[in-house]
């Protein structure tokens, strides 16, 4: 009997922290290293699949009794542990496949964040660092186009709640984006788009590539070298490089950043006005491989802040309620509790302004929830325990 029990408890712990998830990856494959793109696809595929398990953990964790009671936390990709490829494909140069990974939910965020809302993320207009390179099929609508499209992403994927701000630019000088005049590298304009979004993080970009990786020059186009560049299938080649930069929407710091390296075929005509984002550039090898770029964007950004701990902003009191600039579509929902944190600006020794949140000791319960808003109660009135607007609730 007791030979038969300890396995029994050795399987019944494994099920009690793991769940078994499936997910897709893609990966572009270089120099026909078909080993390589299937190892980036993997990794892309596990990282889907540790953030889905997140949500499923988070989401189960908050239906205990009405409120959050367990210690479960979020696990990062490197959990996953028995993959398997169930399917795979080649198109275009470009591996998709699908794997089924067991993924270790006791693996935790290390600053114990447990919540399961959606964190609001307004996504500004991407600077071309090298406008000219647009020439080529009429790619001038990038700046504007391709953060729409990381916004479909982000939307699709449903860890972030992200809105598009394509009109505004961060960068007056992209060359040494995204550093600023600041010493601690800080923006003031997105702190500035932060709180007019009314957003918890600012997303921006500079695509600093989308030159041939061997430019046609006419006088050059000798026969001998339009024989090697065929020989060698890199005369349509075209870049995709572009770095991606996370900000905290109310200190306007940088927190985290990217960079996308990726080349893929532009097999059309030199002459064709194609734009970014029409039918046409989808259809073409190199908007699958900018497509797939964003998916990876997206995906690592909601693994970036999935630790990070969920922030409202209190936008009204009245009497001994207060107004959230979240609600329904953010996840929050009847009864739940967050700590009030109050908003203070400081400066630094260059006189740079800079926020700071203190914890005030209070809590507020919500109690009405709208699709944007929400209504939260204190057990007092706001003004006896001077909660005002611009101060935020937290949950970690």
């Amino acid at each position: 009997m007791k030979a038969l029990i300890t396995p029994l408890l050795i399987l019944m712990s494994l099920s009690m922290h793991a769940q078994v998830m499936r997910a897709d990856g893609q990966a572009v494959i270089y120099n026909q290293d078909i080993n390589d793109a299937r190892y980036r696809a993997t990794q892309q595929a596990i990282k889907q699949a540790s953030l889905q398990a997140s949500a499923s953990v988070r989401s189960s964790d908050n239906l205990s009794n009405g409120a959050l009671t367990s210690n479960t936390r979020v696990q990062s990709a490197g959990q996953a542990s028995d993959v398997r490829i169930l399917s795979e494909q080649i198109i275009d140069d470009i591996l998709s496949l699908t794997i089924e990974a067991d993924i270790e939910t006791e693996g935790m965020c290390d600053n114990g964040t447990t919540n399961n809302y959606r964190k609001s993320v307004g996504v500004t207009g991407f600077a071309l660092q090298t406008p000219q390179q647009a020439t080529l099929g009429a790619l001038h609508n990038i700046g504007r186009e391709l953060p729409k499209s990381l916004v479909d992403a982000m939307n699709q994927q449903g860890y972030l709640r992200a809105l598009a701000a394509t009109h505004l630019s961060v960068y007056p000088d992209l060359i040494n984006a995204p550093t600023s005049a600041n010493n601690d590298g800080s923006l003031t304009d997105v702190a500035r788009i932060g709180e007019e979004l009314g957003v918890q993080y600012v997303v921006s970009g500079v695509v600093r590539d989308i030159g041939e990786v061997y430019p046609k020059h006419p006088n050059q186009k000798t026969p001998l070298n339009s024989l090697l560049s065929w020989a060698n299938k890199e005369d349509d080649q075209r870049k995709f490089v572009l770095d991606l930069y996370i900000y905290d929407g109310f200190s306007g710091a940088l927190i985290f950043q990217h960079r996308y390296d990726e080349i893929g075929k532009w097999n059309t005509k030199d002459n064709n006005k194609v734009g970014f984002g029409s039918a046409q550039f989808w259809a073409l090898q190199y908007g699958k491989v900018v497509a797939q770029t964003l998916k990876s964007m997206s995906l690592d950004t909601s693994d970036d802040l999935n630790c990070q701990p969920f922030v409202a902003n209190i936008f009204r009191t009245e009497g001994n309620r207060i107004y959230l600039n979240a609600g329904a579509l953010a996840g929050l929902k009847k009864g739940d509790q967050f700590q009030v944190f109050r908003r203070y600006e400081i400066f630094d020794q260059l006189q740079n302004a800079q926020t700071q949140l203190n914890n005030a000791n209070i809590n507020v319960t919500i109690t009405q929830v709208q699709p944007n808003f929400a209504i939260g109660e204190l057990a007092v009135e706001a003004r006896i325990l001077n909660v005002q607007q611009q101060d935020v609730v937290i949950a970690w």
